[in-house]
């Protein structure tokens, strides 16, 4: 199964056009000060499922409705795939299905079940959830697959169009990496327009599946730990077609940050922006913050790319972390 195109990138912008928000890209001063760089933040926290995963969820099911009548979805999430899936069958008025692990945090399925969806908890990883999808899937209902689905990254790739228009000079996207869907798309579309824009990869240091991956030399399973980027947990599926290979061929560089440095990545998007990002969207402040200053440009953009966590949860990591954020950036406690 081939990668998208630009040409079909481009096409999802037109198919996804309400139900999608073109997100704000905006300045981060705090950021930009301390790197003596301009430094943007691309606000996929905005979207109405508060995460970027409504691209590709929109585009791969209405792309599946423009072939044929679509009864019942499925698919298996972490939280923000499913959510964007639940949203979108509401919309078109049809049922869905979201497998998860016990792992998934109560919160994600809690909003989950208020988006309207049918939650089937199975085993403790997101292999385990893949698994059922693709049984229930064989039994009639419409898989959407938010890893290895070409309609899916191109419809993440929309990201990438955007802040190309909005920022053409960048020269660094910094991206969250767990399936590799939305870097895909992105990477697509930048080094297709752009190609001297570089596009760095961000994960946690632990439980890294697309890292690891690359690491092998081929998509491998690995084990899934407790992370405050739970949404980066989960593997790429080792008859990955597509994501894998896009990652490897396009992707210039693969930043791996700690649980201490996505923490305080919270507290500056919330004490410095003003932001709620899950530790997921606040791992590419993470990576700059935290790493050789030589791995980005001068005009860099972080893709924040969701906010769906407690609001108690945030104000907790905020409050504990940010005399060391405040240290870092050099801004009063």
């Amino acid at each position: 199964m081939p990668a998208p195109s630009l040409a079909d990138i481009e096409t999802a912008r037109s198919r996804i056009t309400g139900l999608v928000h073109r997100t704000p890209l905006v300045r981060s001063f705090p950021l930009s000060g301390f790197l003596a760089a301009d430094v943007r933040l691309k606000l996929e926290c905005f979207q109405d499922t508060r995460a970027f995963k409504v691209r590709g969820a929109a585009n791969a099911i209405l792309s599946q409705q423009e072939e044929s009548h679509l009864e019942s979805l499925v698919t298996y999430s972490t939280g923000n795939h499913g959510r964007a899936t639940a949203y979108v069958a509401s919309r078109l008025g049809i049922p869905a299905i979201v497998c998860m692990s016990h792992a998934t945090t109560e919160d994600k399925q809690s909003a989950l079940a208020a988006a309207g969806a049918d939650i089937r908890l199975v085993g403790s990883s997101q292999d385990e959830a893949h698994d059922l999808a693709l049984e229930l899937a064989r039994d009639g209902m419409t898989f959407v697959d938010p890893i290895n689905d070409p309609a899916s990254t191109a419809g993440h790739g929309t990201i990438g169009l955007e802040i190309l228009e909005d920022f053409p000079e960048v020269d660094t996207v910094v991206v969250p990496v767990s399936g590799g869907a939305m870097i895909s798309g992105i990477a697509i579309a930048v080094k297709a327009i752009s190609p001297s824009t570089r596009v760095v990869a961000v994960s946690m240091d632990r439980g890294a599946a697309m890292f690891e991956s690359l690491e092998a030399g081929k998509p491998v399973r690995v084990e899934e730990v407790s992370s405050l980027a739970d949404c980066l947990q989960g593997g790429i599926t080792l008859d990955n077609t597509h994501t894998f290979a896009t990652v490897r061929d396009l992707v210039d560089d693969f930043v791996l940050v700690s649980e201490a440095e996505i923490a305080t990545a919270m507290a500056e998007a919330f004490h410095e922006e003003r932001l709620i990002l899950e530790g997921a969207g606040a791992t590419p402040i993470a990576a700059v913050m935290h790493h050789d200053r030589s791995t980005f440009g001068h005009n860099i953009a972080l893709v924040a790319s969701g906010g769906n966590v407690s609001a108690a949860a945030v104000a907790r990591v905020a409050d504990e972390n940010r005399e060391p954020m405040a240290k870092l950036l050099g801004t009063p406690i």
